[in-house]
C-alpha cells in the first residue's frame, strides 16, 4: 500500500509511505507565474509527475490537508493557498487516486501534538529517521509525512 500525504501551499511538501514506512518526501514543485504579491504557484504537471513516480501499487491513497484562511492573512496569501489546495486536489484526481481530506487538528490530535511546528518536526524526525527533516525549513516535509502516516493508521 502506498500512502501519500500532501501539505499544500507554495512551501508545502509531498510525503510517501510504502506499507506505512518512509519511502520519500519532496518539496512542493512551484513555477514562476509572474508579477504581483505572490510570484509563484504550484506546478501541476510536476506535481502529477511526483505523484505518479512510484512503483506500481494496487492501493494508493492520498491525504490532503484541508487548509483554511487564518486571521491576519492577506488576500493574496489566502488566494494563493486556496489555489495550491485546488491544484493539489485536481492533480490527485487526475492520477485516479483515492483522496481523503485531513484537518490539521485531526492528525495532530492523533499523534498528541500541538500547533507547535517545531514539535511536529521533531516528532517526525524520530518517526522517520532516514528522512531529510533535520533543518527547521523542513517542517512542511515533516507534516506531509505525518499526514500520510495518520492516513495509514486510520485506514489501516
Amino acid at each position: 500500500m502506498m500512502t501519500i500525504g500532501i501539505d499544500p501551499g507554495l512551501y508545502g511538501a509531498v510525503g510517501f509511505l510504502k506499507d506505512g514506512e518512509y519511502y520519500r518526501v519532496k518539496d512542493m514543485p512551484t513555477v514562476v507565474k509572474g508579477q504581483g504579491a505572490v510570484k509563484n504557484e504550484v506546478n501541476p504537471s510536476a506535481l502529477i509527475s511526483f505523484l505518479q513516480d512510484i512503483d506500481y501499487y494496487q492501493s494508493v491513497t492520498v491525504g490532503l490537508e484541508r487548509v483554511n484562511a487564518m486571521p491576519g492573512q492577506g488576500v493574496s496569501s489566502v488566494f494563493s493557498l486556496g489555489d495550491s489546495f485546488g491544484t493539489a486536489r485536481s492533480c490527485v484526481s487526475a492520477c485516479g487516486y483515492s483522496l481523503t481530506y485531513v484537518t490539521p487538528q485531526s492528525w495532530k490530535k492523533h499523534f498528541k501534538l500541538t500547533s507547535d511546528k517545531e514539535m511536529c518536526r521533531a516528532f517526525a524526525t524520530r518517526m522517520f529517521p532516514q528522512a531529510e527533516l533535520h533543518l527547521k525549513k523542513h517542517i512542511d516535509r515533516a507534516e506531509a509525512l505525518l499526514i500520510a502516516r495518520y492516513l495509514y493508521e486510520i485506514k489501516g
